[in-house]
């Protein structure tokens, strides 16, 4: 039965693929023959779009030849030309494609003539312009050689949408063919592997039973095996289900937990031991069972007065842990610990470099010598320790540690050490030779005790007088020196500032004019010849005005920017409410539009340039009202003193939000000054860009989301900076913005 099915599987199967590679070679030369169908589909296309061409070339030629008649324009007769050119040229194109119709060839040896000739009645007909009549009979010739052209025209057509409409049809009749062919193929294939699986699952079935039957009796003779070696092994070993009872224990662990093994099965094993429950072992069963991963640990188990090391091994039953009295072992590692730790703990005491060399004069113990040196071990075997001390001082040292050597007597040494961090620091080397009961050099113990600053500061007095009078020597020149360019900066600063005048007049007069005149015949330009341009043309008209509308704006802007410090009127007694209200009627249409709501509280009266606080008022609302979200903005401008003394004082109860108090309340001051701020409710600015808006030309959006050229607050913080104070910003976005500035009050 089993044979039978496994070959009813393979027959089918076999069949199937068959079927599959027939469909498929089927399929491919189908759609072979349909991709060469198209391509002569996509071919007549090609022929009547060229002959759509040689009727619009023939078209926009006699149209050029009547513009050229009628306005004696040049232009007209060179488009003449051009499309001339252009209809022998499709003429070409046509040939080529219609290689393979003898019958369209015939017509097309009877158009080519008939174009020609028309073309040539035409040119007759251009060369009669100045007389005061033209031929009638080259007309008439003209018109009858249009009508022969148009019919030949319409033939070709017509025998080309004729093979168009047979190609479409074979066309559609391979893809129908291919879709019969595909789909009774697939579907047949289909079934066939339907019944291949069915087949294949009864033989999986069967297959697994025995399977499973062969599992079962080789995991019984596995388990017998495995039985035999766990009791000669000589480590304890548990095996735990998943309910932490007891399965298998062998001998050696009965004997560790002082109970025979036949008593612990089916027992679980905190019930037995519930006093494992308080140490590691107990978590560490649980993590291992949880996490299905090997764990190894160490523990101390009291009860037992014994050392423990442990592997647990966990599966899909439970968990394997094999024991190992380790007593004697870790207790020897405790007390070798300990013994380092002493000596560890002598040699930070010491805050020296300790190290143990052996008769041969070669570092046994040099932990220490490498936190000094930053040598590695490898760096440090043998004579490699030399390699820290300088090579000026290495030969001296060297010889006076075989001195020693021989002689037994202690040894010492003053020379340079390379330390971790590459630098070169004076140490003092001593070792003491440690001698056996024959008086014999057992090793060495030796230290570095760092005396840098012991020799640094010796040689820090005698060079301290040197390079003090090396250093008034110095003073003076420098001194001579920098009252010299002092003076050549003075200088410069003044040439800079006749310069910056003569751009700012260069900028006013000479730049403007230029762009003006551009702005100017562009206009007249787009006015005079309107009727005659398309709508890309006008629109480039457009970029063109605009750009130079922007630029002459840029220049006024920067022009402003610059007479900032060097235009300004003297400081007299401004009214800032009077400035504000200038601002605000400046900006009547731009409140209206926007629909924005400004309220203030009463302004104070300063010592200022009443342009400039104008201007200062006008660019932060207007700065406001442009930055706004969907609503209308809302708009707020208070001021406040704050005295020298931090005590603060306004005209009324200032309207002020938490967050301008917080402001408020961070401004500190040795005189008296007055706060102002401008508070709005607009799209907010990131607080990574709040310093940066003050700088010229910086800008944080598109001039199509909102216009203007980012000079604007750089004018604003240029204007503050005049009158002695500081401007800012604090901001969240898409809650609002406020503009703080400080102005003194004397």
């Amino acid at each position: 039965m089993n044979k039978l099915l496994e070959k009813l599987v393979a027959s089918g199967f076999s069949l199937a693929l068959l079927l599959l590679c027939g469909v498929g070679t089927a399929s491919y030369l189908s759609i072979q023959k349909l991709a060469e169908e198209k391509r002569w589909v996509v071919h007549t296309h090609q022929v009547i779009e060229a002959l759509d061409h040689v009727r619009i070339g023939l078209s926009n030629a006699e149209a050029a030849r009547s513009s050229y008649i009628l306005r004696k324009n040049t232009v007209y007769r060179e488009v003449y030309q051009s499309e001339k050119q252009k209809v022998y040229q499709v003429l070409k194109v046509i040939q080529q494609l219609i290689s393979d119709n003898p019958s369209q060839q015939e017509r097309l040896v009877t158009l080519e003539p008939l174009i020609a000739q028309k073309f040539s009645l035409l040119e007759q007909s251009i060369n009669l312009v100045g007389q005061e009549s033209l031929d009638q009979s080259t007309q008439m010739a003209i018109a009858n050689r249009s009508i022969e052209i148009r019919e030949q025209l319409q033939e070709m057509d017509s025998e080309e949408k004729t093979l168009l409409q047979q190609r479409i049809a074979i066309t559609d009749g391979l893809f129908r063919q291919i879709l019969i062919v595909v789909g009774l193929g697939y579907a047949l294939s289909f079934l066939l592997l339907i019944v291949v699986y069915l087949l294949l699952q009864k033989q999986i079935r069967l297959n697994k039973a025995l399977s499973q039957e062969a599992i079962r009796l080789e995991q019984q003779a596995a388990k017998a095996k495995l039985a035999d070696i766990l009791e000669t092994i000589t480590d304890a070993f548990v095996a735990l289900d998943r309910n932490s009872c007891c399965t298998y224990i062998n001998q050696r662990a009965g004997q560790m937990f002082n109970h025979h093994p036949a008593d612990l099965i089916g027992k679980n094993i905190w019930e037995v031991f519930p006093e494992a429950i308080e140490y590691q072992f107990y978590q560490a069963y649980f993590q291992a069972l949880a996490e299905q991963r090997v764990i190894q640990m160490q523990e101390y188990y009291p009860p037992f007065d014994r050392w423990f090391e442990y592997w647990m091994y966990p599966s899909s039953e439970g968990v394997s842990i094999f024991f190992q009295d380790i007593t004697r072992q870790k207790l020897a590692e405790i007390a070798l610990e300990e013994n380092e730790r002493r000596y560890r703990s002598l040699v930070v005491a010491t805050s020296q470099a300790v190290w143990i060399a052996d008769t041969k004069r070669m570092l046994k113990d040099f932990s220490s010598w490498i936190a000094l040196t930053g040598q590695s071990d490898a760096q440090v075997e043998g004579w490699g320790w030399l390699n820290a001390i300088h090579p000026e001082d290495r030969e001296l040292s060297e010889l006076l540690w075989t001195q020693a050597l021989k002689t037994k007597n202690l040894y010492f040494s003053e020379h340079r050490l390379q330390v971790a961090d590459g630098s070169y620091r004076f140490f003092a080397a001593r070792a003491v030779p440690v001698l056996d009961a024959n008086d014999e050099i057992q090793e060495w113990v030796g230290t570095h005790t760092d005396i840098t600053e012991q020799q640094t500061a010796l040689r820090d007095r005698n060079l301290a007088q040197l390079a003090l009078q090396q250093a008034n020597e110095e003073l003076e020149i420098k001194v001579q020196v920098r009252t010299a360019e002092l003076q050549k900066l003075n200088e410069e600063l003044k040439r800079s500032n006749q310069e910056l005048q003569q751009f700012a007049y260069v900028a006013s007069h000479d730049l403007q004019e230029p762009l003006r005149a551009v702005t100017g015949y562009t206009q007249l330009l787009e006015n005079e010849y309107q009727d005659r341009l398309d709508e890309s043309a006008q629109e480039y008209f457009g970029y063109i005005i605009d750009g130079a509308k922007r630029m002459q704006q840029l220049i006024q802007d920067l022009l402003v920017y610059s007479r900032v410090g060097t235009r300004g009127q003297e400081f007299t007694l401004v009214d800032c409410n009077v400035a504000l209200n200038i601002a605000l009627s400046n900006l009547h249409i731009a409140i209206a539009q926007s629909k924005a709501i400004i309220t203030h509280e009463p302004l104070p009266k300063l010592l200022a340039d009443k342009t400039q606080m104008v201007q200062l008022f006008q660019n932060l609302i207007g700065n406001a009202i442009k930055f706004c979200r969907q609503e209308p903005p809302q708009i707020h401008i208070g001021a406040l003193l704050r005295r020298a003394g931090g005590a603060e004082e306004a005209e009324e109860e200032p309207l002020t939000s938490n967050s301008c108090r917080d402001a408020i309340n961070r401004v500190s001051t040795s005189h008296s000054e007055w706060l102002i701020w401008v508070q709005d409710n607009g799209i907010g600015i990131k607080s990574q860009y709040l310093e940066r808006i003050f700088e010229v030309f910086r800008r944080l959006h598109t001039r199509r989301e909102f216009p203007g050229t980012g000079i604007g607050l750089a004018i604003s913080k240029k204007i503050v900076e005049r009158h002695g104070g500081r401007i800012w910003a604090e901001s969240k976005p898409g809650i609002g913005t406020v503009f703080y500035l400080t102005l003194n009050a004397n």
